[in-house]
């Protein structure tokens, strides 16, 4: 004789909440948008899909953001680079997303400290 097997209720388990709302172009900040329209012209000018933590972070750096009281880059460095990835997987498993939008990333960017310096502003 088998024994009884499991109902499926049983072995349900609750799914993680997902956020899939992307803003609209008009919900974006300026910094927002100009973010995002250089991470779009950064992957056509260099033909690719997918960009690694520092092309991220060297074109925010071109964009005149920096960390802290940072006046000028002196390149990404491995701390900034390790910064990112921690923070950026912390995000992903809080709110259940695996990819998050460009919108999601400078959002996360500004909360590490990166600021427009007031130079380039």
């Amino acid at each position: 004789m088998t024994p009884p097997s499991e109902s499926p209720k049983k072995k349900a388990t609750k799914k993680p909440k997902v956020r899939t709302r992307t803003p609209r172009p008009d919900e974006l900040t300026q910094e927002t948008f100009e973010f995002i329209a250089a991470i779009d012209e950064y992957k056509r000018e260099h033909m690719r899909s997918f960009l690694d933590d520092s092309e991220v972070l060297e074109i925010l750096h071109e964009l005149g953001y920096r960390l802290g009281d940072e006046e000028v880059p002196e390149g990404v460095t491995e701390a900034q680079l390790d910064a990112f990835a921690q923070a950026r997987e912390r995000y992903r498993v809080e709110e259940g997303r695996l990819f998050p939008t460009w919108s999601e990333v400078f959002e996360l960017l500004t909360q590490l400290g990166y600021h427009r310096s007031d130079r380039a502003a």
